[in-house]
This record gives structure tokens, C-alpha cells and sequence, in this order.
């Protein structure tokens, strides 16, 4: 099996409907269009061409009724900015200042040591950004389920609910990196996340709510800041794992997460104020899919991932199209 057959599955992987929402297929060919290869492979090589050391990852989407952070993001970004340390990289995290400690909760389970940013909320962040670049340097940035806002500037559940109030306009890191160069991923699943408007006509066209929110804005949720790769997938935490675990295999590096950590990870990040962004509750759930499920697909991609380790060291290739 060579490193494209990997990816190939894993894109798999991370396109399976398991929450019925029946956009991730179309979300998912609009961003494969935009590179012509498997997206987790688009990724990992992208993330393999950083020359500086520095990667910052950003998440944070909060949902009703409490408007908390939730569930989705934050296990994955941990997980990737795992790996991006055992290659070697300087990771910094960063989510909304009033959400830092569901991070902190999940980086001690998985013994993650990194800075974490905490962003101001409902403010421009143009000097903020500016000042952050300077200090950090970063060679890329990564937005994971991150709260985007559409062409009027108002930022949306998946539901057509303004959200903005309460949201950091993570769009100034954006265009902070876009002025220096630096390269830009966006890992989502539904098309209201930074990063997503590079593929905005599909996401107007195919998700509820896309084209109209219904909120008084009435511009749709459809994310309008444009990342120079998306990552679709059916649930934003199984697309950093499947994006990780290419990486994995790209180095051959032992994927180090597993189904007993995502439990762990899932439950510390509940336990520390975060909760299930279908229902908004602090159950194991992760867009209203159990726990169990995401940790069988844990095991799957884990399982893909060695066996690809296996096959490749036994067929003396490392890394053939």
C-alpha cells in the first residue's frame, strides 16, 4: 500500500456520514477539487514543507444554550498537535480566552506540553494579530472548527443563530498570514468555519442554511475567509485524526493516539465546562454522535496506519505516488 492508497482510505474515513447531516460528500469533492488529491495527502505534505519550526493550531465554536465551547475541535486539535511535536514542530494552541482550560484538560491527559493563546472575544484582533505574528513566527497556521463569519462579518451555528457576540474574529490571523506567506489549513464540517469560503458556492448550495440563515443578517452561514487547503469532513475531530495519522505514515511515526485516550480525552474536556454541540449537553456525545463511535474510528484509522507502516517497510518504499 503506498502513502496515496493510505490517504485515499483515510479520506474515507473521515467522509463517512455518521451523523446523517448529508453534506459531507459534497463538501468534500468541492475541496478535493481545489487540490486533485486526497485531502489528508494535500495536508500532511503541506504540513511537511513548513521551514520554520513554529505551527499554531486554532479552534474554538461555542453552541447553544449556555454558549460554551463544544465537544468538536478541541480532542482533535490536540491529537494533531501531538504529532506536529513528535516531527519535531513548536505547536501553539489558541481558543477563546473563556474556553482555555477545556485545552488545558485534554493536553494533561495526552502529557501535551504547549502554549496555549487565549483570544479576545467580539473585538477586532487586526493589532492583536499583528503582534502575535511578530512574536510567534509561525510557518503555518491550522483552523480547526473555528467559528468563521460569512460575507457580512455575522458568525453562525449550524442552526442560522448569530453567534458572534461570543466568538473571536480568528479572520485577522488569517489575513495576518496571508500578508507574510504563511500557509493556511482549514479542518471543518459545515462550511461556518474559517477558512471555508474557498469552497462557499458549495457550501450556499448544499448546506441548510448555507445561502440563508434566517437569522436578520439573512447572508447565510456559509463562511466567507478562504485557507489555502480545506480538510471537509463528516466530523471535524475525525478529520485532524485522519490529517494526523497521514502524517504518521508520511514519517513513519507510531500514531500515538487510541480508543481508551479518546474516552479520556472526551470526558476531561466535558468534566472542564465543554459539551455536545447537537444537543448542548455535557454527555459523551460529539455533534450528537456517541463517543463510541468516534472511538471505533479511532481504532480503524489506527489499525490503517500501522498495517500501511507494515506493508511499506516490508516493500522497501517509503514515499511513491
Amino acid at each position: 500500500m503506498k502513502f496515496k492508497d493510505l490517504c485515499e482510505e483515510l479520506d474515507k474515513v473521515l467522509r463517512l456520514d455518521v451523523g446523517f447531516r448529508g453534506i459531507v460528500d459534497k463538501l468534500y469533492y468541492a475541496a478535493r477539487s481545489l487540490v486533485g488529491s486526497p485531502l489528508v495527502e494535500a495536508a500532511a505534505r503541506l504540513i511537511s514543507e513548513v521551514e520554520r519550526e513554529q505551527v499554531m493550531v486554532v479552534t474554538g465554536f461555542k453552541v447553544l444554550p449556555r454558549m460554551v465551547q463544544e465537544t468538536d475541535g478541541p480532542p482533535g486539535v490536540l491529537v494533531l498537535a501531538k504529532t506536529l511535536a513528535d516531527l519535531g514542530l513548536e505547536v501553539s494552541l489558541a481558543i477563546e480566552e473563556d474556553s482555555v482550560e477545556v485545552l488545558k484538560a485534554g493536553a494533561e491527559i495526552i502529557d501535551l506540553e504547549c502554549q496555549i493563546v487565549s483570544l479576545p472575544i467580539n473585538r477586532p484582533l487586526t493589532d492583536y494579530s499583528r503582534e502575535l505574528f511578530e512574536l510567534r513566527k509561525p510557518a503555518l497556521l491550522v483552523f480547526v472548527e473555528k467559528a468563521g463569519a460569512n460575507d457580512v462579518g455575522v458568525y453562525h451555528t449550524m442552526f442560522g443563530v448569530d453567534i458572534s457576540k461570543y466568538h473571536s474574529r480568528a479572520e485577522n490571523l488569517l489575513e495576518e498570514a496571508r500578508k507574510i506567506g504563511t500557509k493556511t489549513i482549514a479542518i471543518g464540517d459545515g462550511g461556518n468555519e474559517v477558512g471555508f469560503g474557498a469552497i462557499k458556492d458549495a457550501v450556499r448550495a448544499f448546506v441548510p442554511r448555507g445561502r440563508d440563515c434566517g437569522c436578520p443578517c439573512r447572508g447565510g452561514i456559509a463562511a466567507s475567509s478562504k485557507a489555502d487547503i480545506i480538510v471537509a469532513s463528516s466530523i471535524s475531530n475525525v478529520g485532524c485524526y485522519a490529517v494526523s495519522c497521514a502524517l504518521s505514515a508520511l514519517h513513519r511515526l507510531k500514531w500515538h493516539h487510541d480508543r481508551n485516550t479518546e474516552l479520556k480525552l472526551l470526558r476531561a474536556m466535558i468534566d472542564a465546562g465543554a459539551v455536545d454541540g447537537l444537543s448542548g449537553e455535557g454527555i459523551m456525545r460529539v455533534d450528537g454522535v456517541p463517543v463510541e463511535v468516534s472511538a471505533s474510528l479511532v481504532d480503524l484509522m489506527s489499525y490503517m496506519t500501522a498495517e500501511h507502516s507494515k506493508r511499506a517497510e516490508g516493500q522497501g518504499y517509503r514515499d511513491e505516488a
